[in-house]
């Protein structure tokens, strides 16, 4: 493993903001430090910087022990959430800044500065300043910058959050290939989900100073290994009457059920693919969110979330609709486990 974090704590004062934090990372992999606000993520992002020391632990990069080597000389690019870039100096001083401090000659400087900004994709801005720049160019003259000096491990401290929504998601797909394209180790802290999952090679969630589940965005989304994780991942709704929809019965072991819109189909009276395992419910609301519409629907008291393409056939609130319920997610307080609807248990019922 290319960087190993080994049973890492770290305190504010009375605040524990790593909790025996234990992960590894294959070189070469582009990996998501996921998680709400104050969960620890940016903490260990900083402790492998060397911005912050653990109050125990052991930090390892590409096979030696780094506590005790300062920032400077740990190998690290980084790249922080306001950019960081020097207000005064053109695009080609601020990527040029690091080669400087090594004191590289003027000849490589030039040679791996032009490189860089062909990359980024700015060629003919190298003599504007930031100001002249717009949010999406800042942010990759902040990553050619940090690539300049040709670090071993790059770290993105929330990369995207200062840019509008349009453009973040066209950085998205730019910053996942540019690094394939380099090849270097990287990871990247976020709160944002559909940034985890559509930038990560895996994703590490992180919660409350704990590692609550490592793994690519699908096994995360198809097997969350923990209550957290469960509740954390997609659009999930909490239910603790479960056993009231149709194709479930309540285990007391698991009391409460994660359920998520695309668990949901919602169909019109005798449109059914499963009439005996689907209930009756109610349209209370629907939401047009662009690419398909969000029903708020309500099954036998209990409230549910679902999705419906926009080329199927229209709905009101207030409809009647059938609705069958997939599987859900069932937990306690330790553990999570997959209930799958009795009708793709149940091999002798018959449809009709």
């Amino acid at each position: 493993m290319y960087v190993e974090l080994k049973n890492i704590n770290k305190n504010f004062g009375n605040f524990r903001a790593s909790d025996n934090v234990t992960f590894s990372i294959e070189q070469g992999k582009l990996i998501g430090l996921l998680g709400p606000s104050g969960s620890g993520k940016t903490t260990i992002l900083r402790m492998i910087a060397g911005l912050e020391n653990p109050d125990s632990g052991d930090i390892i990069i590409d096979g030696v022990r780094v506590n005790d080597i300062p920032a400077s000389k740990r190998g690290i690019g980084f790249v922080f959430q306001n950019y960081a870039l020097f207000r005064y100096m053109t695009v080609f001083d601020n990527i040029a800044f690091g080669l400087e401090v090594q004191k590289k000659d003027k000849a490589y400087i030039k040679e791996r500065v032009g490189e860089l900004i062909k990359l980024i994709g700015l060629e003919g801005l190298d003599k504007r300043r930031p100001h002249q720049l717009s949010g999406g160019q800042k942010q990759r003259v902040a990553f050619a910058r940090a690539l300049a000096p040709n670090p071993h491990l790059l770290l993105l401290d929330e990369p995207f959050a200062a840019i509008d929504a349009k453009v973040r998601k066209e950085l998205r797909t730019w910053l996942r290939e540019t690094i394939s394209k380099v090849g270097i180790t990287s990871i990247f802290v976020t709160h944002d989900q559909d940034e985890a999952v559509e930038v990560a090679d895996e994703i590490i969630i992180t919660n409350k100073g704990r590692v609550e589940q490592k793994g690519s965005p699908a096994e995360i989304y198809k097997n969350p290994q923990t209550p957290f994780a469960a509740k954390f991942i997609g659009e999930s709704l909490m239910i603790e009457d479960y056993g009231r929809l149709k194709g479930f019965s309540l285990d007391k072991e698991y009391p409460k059920a994660v359920i998520r819109p695309d668990f949901v189909s919602v169909t019109k009276p005798g449109n059914e693919v499963y009439p005996n395992s689907s209930a009756t419910g109610t349209v209370e609301d629907i939401f047009f969110r662009g690419n398909l519409y969000e029903l708020r629907l309500r099954v036998n008291g209990v409230k549910l979330t679902a999705y419906r393409s926009l080329e199927d056939e229209e709905l009101r609130a207030g409809d009647e609709v059938s609705v069958l319920i997939y599987r859900l997610y069932l937990y306690n307080d330790n553990s999570v486990k997959l209930a799958e609807n009795d009708v793709f248990r149940n091999v002798n019922e018959v449809f009709i």
